[in-house]
């Protein structure tokens, strides 16, 4: 029960999975994303939780939420905390929580499984990739009591998920380290991508193996 934020909610997907997983009138969600088409995608996708009262959409980020003060009992953020500046977020969430309340980082990372497609998506992507060295994909584990100094528990599990080749094509033109769908580079990327579908698909689709990485914590 209470209300929960989940920050960096982007166009929705971590929300859908609290809204079901919440499941009674005593739950709510309060999305908070800056991305003004993105929070359109969401509230567009989700307009029947809004209507229902179960959804409200906020345009905010981690230092700045808009939410009122001692008014969640949960702080989410799926793929989203590595954006974060730890202090000023701190200070937010700890004005936004009621006593007591907890902190949940998620992230999905495909780098943390070796399967063959796995692979081949890894060469597309150092191909392609806009930055030097490792993507950042997630906070490393040892920063992670600058989010959480209250302590945390860790979660982990395996999370395999389909792919097909228009979903593919959809999941890179996403990413900040690849070119977006606007850019004339991305047809060489969407290339790369359809032969390496090509030669790893089971029937219409690729399977990209993640780990779901997942800590709950505290503030204080």
């Amino acid at each position: 029960s209470g209300r929960v934020a989940d920050v960096g909610a982007g166009t929705g997907l971590f929300t859908r999975l609290l809204l079901v997983h919440g499941g009674g009138p005593a739950f709510a969600v309060d999305a908070v994303e800056p991305n003004p088409e993105m929070r359109a995608q969401l509230g567009t996708a989700l307009v029947q939780e809004t209507l229902a009262g179960r959804l409200r959409v906020h345009d905010g980020t981690s230092e700045a939420t808009s939410l009122d003060s001692a008014f969640v009992s949960l702080v989410t953020a799926a793929q989203a905390a590595h954006w974060f500046s730890p202090v000023p977020t701190v200070w937010e969430f700890r004005r936004v929580l009621v006593p007591g309340g907890q902190i949940l980082l998620v992230w999905n990372d495909w780098r943390g499984a070796e399967t063959p497609f796995n692979a081949a998506f890894r060469a597309v992507v150092t191909h392609f990739s806009r930055e030097d060295g490792e993507l950042i994909s997630r906070v490393p584990e040892q920063e992670l009591p600058a989010l959480m100094p209250g302590g945390f528990e860790i979660q982990m599990f395996d999370n395999p998920v389909p792919f097909t080749r228009e979903r593919l094509r959809a999941l890179a033109g996403s990413v900040s380290y690849l070119p977006s769908p606007s850019d004339p580079g991305f047809a060489a990327v969407a290339q790369r991508l359809d032969a390496a579908f090509d030669a790893h698909a089971s029937g219409d689709h690729v399977t990209l193996a993640y780990r779901t990485h997942a800590y709950l914590g505290r503030l204080d």
